[in-house]
């Protein structure tokens, strides 16, 4: 069995959970940090055993429409709806032969909202199609299941989810969103035209967790068994401790023991569990997965995670407490409350020393992901800002101009599709959070004519 698969299986009660809120005709918003199998659950969910399972719950059947945001071909209303909509095409072309004529209809859709380059045309024609397939099969419902959102929510214009809320509106019954993303949809922010979207979510959000004790041990125990080794008592409580239930992690830990075991006599198995605590110190992998989860983290998480990793859970408010363990960050059991994994309490404790060493001005720490200006970590960024923030400090104090700022942020194939005012538009939401006055700023420099260039910012060699 892979380890997607037996991730699968031990999501398979977090599916009947948010099967449960959607068959009452209610949104759901999934939350969960990097790798926690967010994806694998989603890719479940849009299985026939679910609209199974959903019929049998809400005495309705129901499509449900996985979407990948991360398949978009631009990150614009119009890529939005496109990828939609092309996921409802396969979505369709998958459920037999009986939509033939409805798959036809949303071709013809799909191309205008492809081809158009009317702002009114677009979503005009995304409405047409999505009210074409609800109303097309008078009693079956509509999951559109939207993973990977985050950036999304953050990047464009608010009139999209606005969109998404009247469609909503027409068909409360019928239609529902099902959305995974990294933080609450709360932290997101925004105007009124998203707060009525989100709103939608408000009381039913669902967050996914590390895996419970069995399904981690399961999951080494798969890995074992496929390097054709067997997960000894213990190998098995050291990856749990380690890694917790996170799934990354776990796959991490289990191979690094396995590497330094290779060879070795049975009877050797506690000094190579010493001799991993030195590898996974430094092992590119896990490095990268605490990475992301640090910067995936909201501030008052990561600085909370530090307090506990350093002084202890005790020093906590109890609103603190109670925020963590719902997020999964942590974990209570019979020996008490702690953070899920205790690599991420080293990764705490160290980033509070580097806390410690901090410059003035503005330094990005490549390595977690996170950014500060003047010792204190700023409010995380979206891909789209991390990405031009990376350029403009890997280029300090030197002109970056319109070309290496499309290839560096949106990619070569986007050069001449990307004008300026997009820039323009991306380089006012970074200045937003990194400047402590925006309409003043003094990192991020105009160039009038050329560029931009990043001044007061410090390097720092890796920690």
């Amino acid at each position: 069995m892979s380890g997607k698969e037996r991730i699968t299986i031990s999501r398979q009660q977090d599916a009947a959970a948010i099967l449960e809120m959607l068959s009452i005709g209610q949104s759901v918003s999934i939350i969960g940090l990097s790798n926690f199998g967010k994806s694998t659950l989603l890719r479940y969910m849009a299985e026939p055993q679910i609209a199974q399972a959903y019929l049998e719950t809400s005495q309705r059947p129901a499509l449900f429409v996985y979407v990948d945001c991360n398949r978009m071909l631009e990150m614009s209303a119009q890529g939005f709806y496109e990828v939609i909509l092309r996921a409802v095409l396969e979505t369709l072309s998958g459920a037999g032969p009986d939509y033939g004529t409805l798959i036809e209809t949303i071709e013809g859709l799909y191309r205008r909202v492809v081809e158009s380059q009317s702002t009114f045309t677009i979503p005009l024609a995304f409405n047409d199609a999505i009210i074409a397939m609800i109303e097309a099969e008078s009693t079956r419902d509509v999951i559109v299941m939207l993973d990977e959102f985050d950036a999304v929510l953050t990047d464009l214009d608010e009139r999209v989810f606005l969109n998404l809320r009247a469609l909503k509106d027409k068909y409360a019954e019928r239609l529902n969103y099902l959305t995974a993303t990294l933080q609450p949809l709360s932290s997101v922010g925004g105007g009124d035209d998203l707060a009525e979207f989100l709103e939608l979510f408000a009381a039913y959000k669902y967050h996914l967790k590390p895996l419970n004790c069995t399904d981690a041990v399961s999951l080494a125990s798969d890995i074992f068994h496929q390097a054709n080794d067997s997960l000894d008592p213990p190998e098995r409580d050291y990856i749990l401790a380690q890694a917790g239930g996170h799934p990354g992690l776990i796959q991490a830990v289990a191979h690094v023991v396995m590497e330094v075991e290779s060879g070795a006599p049975a009877n050797f198995t506690q000094q190579a569990l010493s001799m991993a605590d030195d590898v996974l110190e430094n092992h590119r992998l896990v490095r990268t997965e605490l990475g992301k989860l640090w910067k995936q983290m909201l501030p008052h998480e990561r600085k909370v995670a530090t307090l506990i990793a350093t002084r202890g859970v005790d020093d906590i408010l109890e609103t603190q407490r109670f925020d963590l363990l719902e997020r999964g960050l942590l974990v209570e059991d019979e020996h008490g409350v702690y953070l899920f994994s205790r690599l991420l309490a080293h990764y705490a404790r160290r980033k509070a020393l580097v806390q410690q060493d901090v410059p003035d001005g503005v330094w990005v720490d490549i390595d977690a992901g996170t950014v500060w200006l003047s010792g204190q970590v700023i409010e995380p960024l979206t891909d789209l800002e991390y990405r031009l923030l990376l350029l403009l400090y890997g280029r300090l104090n030197k002109i970056c101009d319109k070309y290496q700022i499309v290839e560096a942020v949106w990619g070569q194939e986007y050069l001449g599709e990307v004008d300026d005012a997009r820039i323009e538009k991306l380089v006012s939401r970074l200045r937003s959070k990194l400047e402590p006055d925006p309409s003043h700023p003094q990192y991020i420099n105009t160039v009038r004519g050329r560029g931009y260039k990043l001044v007061g910012a410090r390097h720092l060699s890796s920690q």
